[in-house]
């Protein structure tokens, strides 16, 4: 449900935009920045208040401290490099002089123009929202902020390729569709379906 309906919103707001293949990578970058970071920095606040039952507040909150250290840096490197190879192959904004692009500069510009999409990819992980709550031996809430992270990475090569033959245009439907299904989905319907076979 959630899906399909932001699926639908960015869908519009394409159409009425006329975005093009570039403008939807865009906005899956920054919408994967913004809500990937701010599911972490609720995880970790989670993390804290619950642990905080168990041992003092002051430790658990400077264990928070440093997890949210960490994962800025980690997380947030991430999104650096794929904005400065999604530059390269779609510029958003033509770059002066040397030395490593500004970040930030690709973060103001980028939540301006495609906020809708930021919009829809809250509405997608609202229901991770009410639920998160770090802990550490959970790999599978850990991972949650990095899926779009790794459809993002395969998009860059994807685009390029589409890029050099001309044919990127075409392809904001089915990154769409490759974006907002709900693909775990599937996997789970494989799972109950294995679960209820008869036992040989």
């Amino acid at each position: 449900m959630f899906e399909t309906l932001a699926f639908i919103l960015t869908l519009g707001f394409a159409l009425l935009f006329r975005w093009e293949a570039k403008d939807l990578i865009w906005g899956l970058w920054i919408s994967s920045l913004c809500v990937g970071y701010a599911f972490i920095v609720k995880m970790i606040i989670s993390g804290v208040l619950s642990r905080g039952r168990d041992i003092p507040l002051a430790a658990a909150c400077a264990g928070g401290g440093v997890l949210l250290i960490f994962f800025t840096f980690h997380f947030g490197m991430f999104h650096f490099v794929h904005s400065v190879f999604l530059n390269l192959f779609f510029p958003l904004f033509p770059l002066t002089g040397k030395g490593l692009p500004n970040v930030g500069l690709f973060i103001v510009t980028a939540l301006k123009l495609y906020w809708p999409v930021v919009l829809a990819n809250l509405i997608v992980k609202w229901p991770d929202f009410q639920m998160s709550v770090l802990d550490l031996k959970d790999k599978q809430t850990l991972m949650k902020p990095y899926s779009s992270v790794v459809k993002i990475h395969i998009l860059i090569f994807v685009f390029a390729g589409m890029s050099a033959l001309h044919l990127s245009r075409f392809a904001m439907y089915p990154i769409l569709l490759f974006f907002f299904f709900p693909w775990e989905i599937l996997g789970k319907k494989k799972e109950q379906k294995e679960s209820s076979l008869p036992l040989v």
